[in-house]
């Protein structure tokens, strides 16, 4: 759904997601900048503060974890009412740390520049990861009638 070209020509979740991660990181970082002295501005999916500028892509839109996490909810062997429920709790924390991760790595991009590459790709996408599998096991067994239990 996310790479099949005639599916994304109708229909770009990643792009949407990433459009509405920028809007919402917008608003937090402008909340944040009005306390802390900062201005911050956006353009489409790109947000900034004087010359350093971020761009919520696609790809750091959470989109991917998301759609692996509903995966295995979906394919899990539960009721209905418990794959809705693994759902939506999945999806709030995943897009949640997402939001958090989008906006951490603004301010060290903009405050300490020279760690925002290795907390972005070692530490921040490990992190939303980690948070899913994590998520996902505590749905599947307390949520649903696991095996083993």
């Amino acid at each position: 759904m996310l790479t099949y070209e005639p599916f994304v020509q109708r229909v770009d979740f990643a792009a949407m997601l990433a459009q509405g991660s920028a809007w919402v990181s917008y608003g937090i970082l402008r909340g944040l900048g009005a306390v802390i002295g900062i201005d911050v501005h956006k353009n489409g999916t790109i947000l900034g503060s004087g010359p350093f500028e971020v761009d919520v892509s696609p790809a750091c839109s959470g989109a991917v974890p998301s759609m692996i996490y509903l995966s295995a909810v979906l394919a899990y062997p539960a009721s209905l009412k418990a794959k809705a429920l693994g759902a939506g709790l999945g999806l709030v924390m995943i897009n949640g740390l997402n939001l958090i991760r989008v906006v951490a790595l603004f301010l060290i991009g903009l405050f300490a520049n020279r760690y925002f590459h290795e907390t972005h790709v070692y530490i921040a996408q490990a992190l939303v990861i980690a948070v899913a599998v994590a998520t996902w096991l505590f749905w599947a067994g307390r949520f649903t009638h696991a095996p083993g239990r």
